[in-house]
C-alpha cells in the first residue's frame, strides 16, 4: 500500500498553480495528479516518490493535506496492459471506487493507482495475476 497525498482546496482559479509552485520549489517530482471537483471545494490527488516530504512542505505552506492509502500496481505500458489487473480484480469479486494511472517508461511500465474496499485483496489479486504492487516509487 502507498500513501497518496490529498490536498483540499477551494475551487478557485490559482489553487492548482499554488500547489504546483510549492512542490516545484521544494524539488518534489509529481508522478501523477488527479483533480476531483467537489463543488465549492476540490481535492487534488498526488502521487510522488516523496509523500512524507510533500505533505510537510504543503502543510508548511498552509494547505490542508491528508494521506490516503491506495494500491499502486505496476502494469505493462502497452495496449491491453490494464486487462490483466482489471480481470484479476473482477475475478476476486472486488470493486474499484477510485483509480487513475500514469506511465513510468513509455512502452514499458505504467502504474495504476487503485482505491477499493480492500487494498490488501487488490494487491493480492494483482500478485496472483503476476503483477507487482509497489510500496515505494523511488
Amino acid at each position: 500500500m502507498y500513501n497518496e497525498i490529498r490536498i483540499f482546496v477551494e475551487n478557485k482559479p490559482g489553487k492548482l498553480s499554488r500547489v504546483a509552485e510549492v512542490l516545484g520549489n521544494a524539488g518534489i517530482d509529481l508522478l501523477a495528479l488527479e483533480i476531483a471537483d467537489e463543488g465549492q471545494f476540490g481535492v487534488v490527488k498526488i502521487l510522488t516518490a516523496e509523500p512524507e516530504r510533500a505533505k510537510q512542505v504543503l502543510e508548511a505552506a498552509g494547505m490542508t493535506v491528508a494521506f490516503n492509502q491506495v494500491a499502486v500496481i505496476e502494469i505493462p505500458d502497452k495496449p491491453g496492459g490494464l486487462v490483466r489487473l482489471a480481470k484479476a480484480i473482477e475475478n476476486a469479486g472486488l470493486n474499484v471506487s477510485d483509480a487513475y494511472g500514469c506511465i513510468l517508461e513509455r512502452g514499458k511500465r505504467a502504474l495504476f493507482v487503485v482505491k477499493g474496499e480492500s487494498l490488501a485483496a487488490i494487491e493480492s489479486s494483482a500478485a496472483e495475476a503476476g503483477l507487482k504492487a509497489l510500496d515505494s516509487l523511488e
